[in-house]
């Protein structure tokens, strides 16, 4: 593990001071302060707590090398951090947020208020002026979300390089405070289907609505999900959770840490007891999330996934959810239930010196102008 290395620097253009973390040991004592931190702002999404991040660690950088900066205080209280991971491309160093295809989102810890452009100003201060690095990736970041709007303004005062790359447009369901229920807003041939479905789902059997909350029915839960989603196409293609050991590490320790928090929400629609289609997903603060769906492709003419996404946008409202956030980005089967779109971007920064200013032209000017050309011949 890498050895500590806690810096305190006093940017001029802020009363905040940031602490450097490097030491896995003093990460993890930082749960509690991060959590209650993230609980208090606008970036508080499962993604974002500290369980989420120490269990993307474990499975996907072991041995990383940490730069988790915290803005505090004079007093010493936390009021932002921003973790980073170290790597070496190229020659180059990248400081880049620990996220990949699994983590759905991404925002720094901020606090409430003006917390948070502060904190914000305070850590790009001493990114600017204390940190030795060539380039900055921050991936899949909403594109209105506080980090992308605070961050990408300092970057742009000061004059440093910067790009953005779409990642994906989730699509979401707002659900209430709605003066019309989600089902009446869909197109009426998609609710005629659904109804026809169902119908023919229960010919081969009572159908009801399982949940998973707790921990103790979890171990059976997750193996049963991994066994249905790697009986489909993705376990064909090879990129099904149950393939991967790192991946299967990763979502069980995700979901025990929902389970235990109390945000867990598997949900599964059985077919005379057994399972046809089962959502991984959490109901944190107002919203429910789905990051992982799956079902039983021999009943695909039936739509069983859908028909779960029917029984689960209804309970939702039912229990006074602001929103239904299918994350991930958009598909066909999502675009059935007629939602809104929330952007997310890749965020690049690079440090105005040679090599910052050649890769800022290589990726957005002459990769892009490739690409257009290779459309264009095409």
């Amino acid at each position: 593990m890498d050895s500590s290395a806690q810096i305190a620097s006093l940017p001029s253009d802020s009363t905040l001071w940031v602490e450097e973390v490097e030491d896995w040991a003093r990460l993890s004592a930082l749960r509690q302060e991060w959590n209650a931190l993230l609980e208090s702002g606008p970036t508080d999404m499962p993604f974002v707590r500290h369980e989420w991040l120490s269990a993307w660690l474990a499975a996907f950088a072991p041995q990383a090398r940490l730069r988790v900066l915290v803005a505090r205080t004079p007093s010493g209280r936390a009021a932002g951090i921003a973790p980073f991971v170290e790597v070496r491309r190229l020659g180059l160093t990248w400081l880049v947020a620990p996220v990949n295809d699994h983590s759905c989102r991404f925002e720094w810890v901020l606090g409430p208020g003006p917390d948070a452009a502060g904190a914000v100003a305070a850590i790009w201060s001493h990114l600017r002026d204390h940190l030795r690095w060539d380039a900055l990736l921050l991936r899949d970041l909403p594109r209105d979300g506080p980090t992308s709007t605070l961050l990408g303004a300092l970057v742009a005062a000061d004059r440093f390089p910067s790009g953005r790359w779409e990642s994906m447009r989730t699509p979401y369901l707002v659900l209430g405070p709605h003066p019309v229920p989600v089902e009446a807003r869909l197109d009426a041939k998609f609710r005629a289907n659904l109804r026809r479905r169902k119908r023919k789902l229960a010919e081969k059997g009572p159908v009801t609505l399982a949940r998973i909350e707790r921990e103790a029915e979890l171990p059976a839960a997750l193996d049963g999900f991994f066994s249905l989603e790697a009986a489909g196409w993705k376990g064909e293609r090879g990129t099904a959770i149950a393939r991967d050991p790192r991946l299967v590490t990763f979502y069980r320790a995700v979901a025990l840490a929902a389970a235990r928090g109390g945000w867990l929400s598997m949900r599964s629609l059985l077919v005379g007891g057994e399972v046809a289609a089962t959502h991984f997903a959490f109901t944190y603060r107002d919203r429910y999330y789905l990051p992982k769906p799956a079902y039983d492709e021999r009943l695909g003419s039936c739509s069983p996934g859908q028909l779960l996404m029917w029984e689960v946008a209804a309970e939702s409202e039912t229990r006074g959810l602001a929103e239904l956030d299918f994350l991930g980005p958009d598909m066909p089967w999502k675009r059935d239930w007629a939602p809104r779109y929330r952007p997310h971007d890749w965020l690049y920064v690079y440090r105005p010196g040679l090599a910052g200013l050649a890769l800022h032209a290589f990726k957005h000017r002459v990769k892009p102008l490739a690409r257009e050309v290779l459309s264009w011949w095409r």
